[in-house]
Parts: C-alpha cells; sequence; structure tokens
C-alpha cells in the first residue's frame, strides 16, 4: 500500500512536472516575438515625361514582450515617398492673353526690362493706344496713350534708352509728328517734327546712334527724301536723297555701317532696284538690282552678315527668296519658300534661323516656316492658331518669338500667342 501511495504521489509529480513541461513549451512557442521583416517597394521611373523615385517603405511588425501578466506592445511605421517632376517645352505655338485693343501696321518692340510694348495701328481708324506685354504674367497692361494716333509708322531704340515713334497715317493724312516713349516712367513727349510728311516708310538706327528715315509716302507722292534725327538735339535734318522714290521697302544696317533698301513700290509698280547709303557721306549709290522685283517683302540681316530677302508682292505674291552679300556687292537666288506670302514678318532666331510667319496670299495665312541660312533650305513647321498679316513679331528675353495682332483680312485682331524652338 505504502508502495502504490508512494508510486501514486510519484506519478502524480511526474505529471504535474510534465504538464508544466508541457505548458511552458506551448507558452514558448505561440509567444515567442516573430522576427521583424523588411518589405522594399520599387517604382519603375518614365523618364520621358515624367520622373517618379520612391525611397524603401520599411515596416517593423510588433514586437511582444511578456513579463507576468503586462505586455508592451510597439510599433515603428517607416514610409518615405518622394516624386519629381520633368516637364519638357514642346517647340511649337501656345496662345497667350490677348491685347487689350485690336490693331493691325503698328508697331512693337522688345525694352530693356524684358517687356514689349505696342503701340498705334489700325482698328477702324488709327488709334494712339498703347500697351505693355509681361512675359512672366503673359498679360498686357493698357498704359498711357500716345499724343497722336497712327498707324504705318516706325519705332527705333534711341541709345538713351527712349524709343522713337515717326510718322505714320492718320485720319486720311500724313504725319510730320514724332515722340519719345521712356520706358523708366512709361510716359510720352513730343519731340521735333520731320520735315516731310511721310507713312509706309523706314527707320534704322546708324553706329553713330542717328536715325535715318527714308522714302515712304506723303502729301499725295512717292518719296525719294532721307532725314536725320539727333538724339541729343532732337533735331531732324535733311539729309541725301535716295536714287529712287519708294514705299513699303527694307532697310537694313549692314556690319559696315552701311544701310541697304531694297524693292518697294512707286504706284502700282514694284521695284527691283537696290541702293545703299553712306552714313560718312551722307550719299546713297545705287547697286546691282535684285533678281526680282518686290514690294511689302521682308530683308533680314543674318549672322554670317548676308542679307536674306522673302517673299513680298508683284502682281502676285511671291514665294522667292535671295541673298545679298556685302563683301561681293552680289544677289544670289537661294532656295524658295514653301508659300508665297506678303506683308508677312521674318524673325533672326538665336540659332541663326529665320522664323517667316504668315502674311497674305489672295487670303491670310497661318503657315510658318525656317530657313536654314547653312543649308539654304526651308522647313514647314506648325501652323499658328490664327491666320495673319500685317502683325508683328518681337524677340522676347527667353528666346520665344511673341505674334500681335494683324489682320485676318478687312478686320484687326487682338490675339496674341508665343513661338517656342526648344
Amino acid at each position: 500500500m505504502y508502495y502504490n501511495q508512494l508510486y501514486n504521489e510519484n506519478a502524480s509529480e511526474k505529471f504535474e512536472l510534465l504538464a508544466v513541461t508541457f505548458s511552458l513549451l506551448l507558452k514558448f512557442v505561440i509567444l515567442t516575438p516573430r522576427k521583424p521583416t523588411t518589405s522594399i517597394a520599387t517604382a519603375t521611373s518614365t523618364l520621358s515625361i515624367i520622373t517618379r523615385s520612391e525611397q524603401p517603405t520599411i515596416t517593423v511588425p510588433p514586437s511582444t514582450t511578456q513579463a507576468s501578466t503586462t505586455t508592451t506592445t510597439t510599433t515603428i511605421p517607416t514610409s518615405i515617398s518622394t516624386s519629381t517632376a520633368i516637364t519638357t517645352q514642346q517647340p511649337g505655338w501656345s496662345k497667350v492673353n490677348s491685347m487689350n485693343h485690336a490693331r493691325r501696321d503698328h508697331a512693337a518692340f522688345t525694352l530693356k526690362n524684358g517687356k514689349v510694348l505696342v503701340c498705334g495701328g489700325f482698328d477702324n481708324g488709327a488709334t494712339s493706344s498703347a500697351e505693355l506685354y509681361d512675359p512672366s504674367t503673359k498679360n498686357w497692361t493698357t498704359i498711357d496713350s500716345m499724343n497722336d494716333a497712327r498707324g504705318e509708322h516706325t519705332v527705333s531704340l534711341l541709345n538713351n534708352g527712349k524709343f522713337l515713334i515717326t510718322g505714320g497715317l492718320s485720319n486720311g493724312n500724313f504725319l510730320t509728328s514724332t515722340e519719345l516713349y521712356d520706358p523708366s516712367n512709361e510716359t510720352w513727349t513730343t519731340t521735333g517734327n520731320m520735315n516731310d510728311p511721310r507713312g509706309e516708310h523706314m527707320a534704322s538706327v546708324l553706329i553713330n546712334g542717328k536715325v535715318l528715315l527714308s522714302g515712304g509716302y506723303g502729301n499725295g507722292h512717292w518719296l525719294n527724301t532721307a532725314e536725320l534725327y539727333d538724339s541729343s538735339t532732337e533735331i531732324w535734318t535733311i539729309t541725301g536723297s535716295m536714287n529712287s522714290a519708294r514705299s513699303q521697302h527694307t532697310s537694313s544696317v549692314l556690319r559696315n555701317g552701311m544701310v541697304l533698301v531694297t524693292g518697294g513700290h512707286i504706284g502700282s509698280d514694284a521695284l527691283n532696284s537696290a541702293e545703299l547709303y553712306d552714313p560718312s557721306t551722307e550719299t546713297w549709290t545705287t547697286i546691282d538690282s535684285m533678281n526680282s522685283t518686290r514690294s511689302e517683302h521682308t530683308a533680314s540681316l543674318l549672322m554670317n552678315g548676308k542679307v536674306l530677302v522673302t517673299g513680298g508682292f508683284h502682281n502676285n505674291g511671291l514665294n522667292s527668296a535671295e541673298l545679298y552679300d556685302p563683301l561681293t556687292g552680289l544677289w544670289t537666288i537661294t532656295t524658295s519658300m514653301n508659300h508665297k506670302r506678303w506683308k508677312h514678318t521674318a524673325t533672326v532666331l538665336a540659332n541663326g534661323k529665320v522664323l517667316v510667319i504668315g502674311g497674305f496670299e489672295h487670303n491670310a495665312l497661318n503657315s510658318a516656316e525656317l530657313h536654314d541660312p547653312v543649308t539654304e533650305t526651308w522647313t514647314i513647321i506648325d501652323n499658328m492658331n490664327v491666320a495673319r498679316g500685317e502683325h508683328t513679331a518681337s524677340v522676347l528675353a527667353n528666346g520665344k518669338i511673341l505674334v500681335a495682332g494683324g489682320s485676318p483680312g478687312g478686320t484687326s485682331l487682338k490675339d496674341v500667342e508665343l513661338y517656342s524652338s526648344f
């Protein structure tokens, strides 16, 4: 009996010991903390439009510690995500805010502060209104009006930073009046009158700082007269007359300081004649004629020193182009444009190419093309949003081209758009 009792007590103790051991083992298996896991997520980058990068996301699961009956759980979530967007500027046209006033045959010039001054022009008659375009906001601000309403006038940047506006047409009369715009205080002041009333003339700033006016129309006839403006005295003086009267011609200051005048018209007759003005002698010399007669064309001074003449009108619109070389004094035919056009604009870009925009060929054009002086070829580019001629094209400090106003034929526009070549 004692043996049985001892056996039973020993068995009972062994059973209790076994139960305790099993219980501890069970708790160890169930309650032992799991090892932390690390999860790393990656995203594929798309470089063409948007580049997106993400830092790895690390997740730390709960860490459990048991002491008596108290459990402490600590969770540390770590997630870092960054994204960087890269916007690529596409070349082409984009519309911006319209001008406050519709206008055609106006004048425009880029100021030293980067803004663009637009003044005058026609919209149911000549206007004296003026406004400034701010590239940073793409907004137009109306400023004080000129003293005289005028269209088909000229604007020139003087060495003192002011702008000289000359002549033009107002209410059927050609003007002798001129005025100055001062960007520092945005004011207009009258200055000395020209000797001849004129519109559809040309103005060129000479190397000596004086402004040369040539030709145009006034007092019922076409003009061959020319005069000089001295900004230091604000006085106009008559200089040598051209050998041929002409209006709606071109005037280009060459690297040697001489001024090349080409084409234009007398009445309905377009001209192919060209001549050079020498500021040192104040005389004009007739040079070889262009290969084509043309009026309302463009002339652009290229980076290689040559002058590119494009388009114009003679009975019909022209798509022909030619080059003048000041070193040889010769004209050579170059590749024609893809479209005939007159009353268009031609702008030399920072890369040396020439951007030709709009104009007329029966109807207004929205086409544009680029001339490469190296290959002497033309490339058609995207069309403008609005067809127009008699507009202006201004080079901004950022290299973009601001095209403002003009006419789709018979009316005036306030539409504005930007061309980006990059």
